[in-house]
């Protein structure tokens, strides 16, 4: 594990500490409603759909690791093929952020719901393992970091 990744790791951890899945849905809808502004905000150029597509590509491979706790088979892969098209538009990227993070928010309430618990661990390229909590964190925080970069 790089040294990035232990830092990385750790804050992430550290925002999760002593959170409850709904502190965390909290935490991800107040997050989706600021990065969905920016979103929508933003300029249709080739340098901001490529930004918004990254935002979306991250959540979505976010999403997969999670999924292994629901018992779909890891995949080592990276975050690109998750990544939509740099051929939409900005307005269409926007919704796309805004379907991704539902689906996040689905597939949270589906681990609260089957019993996972938030400290239970998924793989992470960069990070090794990472807690379901963790990981909600990270995507609430990258989508929101950024995001500031949609002009």
């Amino acid at each position: 594990m790089r040294f990035i990744g232990v830092i990385s790791r750790f804050f992430m951890e550290r925002g999760a500490r002593n959170k409850s899945y709904d502190d965390l849905l909290t935490r991800l809808e107040a997050d989706a409603a600021r990065t969905g502004q920016r979103f929508q905000a933003a300029v249709d150029t080739p340098a901001n759909r490529r930004q918004a597509a990254h935002i979306i590509g991250i959540e979505r491979w976010a999403q997969r690791r999670l999924r292994t706790l629901l018992g779909e088979p890891l995949v080592m892969d990276e975050y690109d093929g998750y990544a939509p098209s740099l051929d939409m538009t900005a307005a269409q990227l926007a919704d796309a952020f805004r379907q991704t993070r539902a689906d996040t928010l689905t597939l949270t309430r589906t681990l609260k719901e089957r019993g996972i618990p938030i400290t239970q661990t998924a793989k992470h390229n960069d990070m090794d393992q990472v807690t379901v909590g963790g990981w909600l964190v990270y995507i609430a925080g990258h989508g929101g970091i950024e995001a500031r970069r949609l002009k």
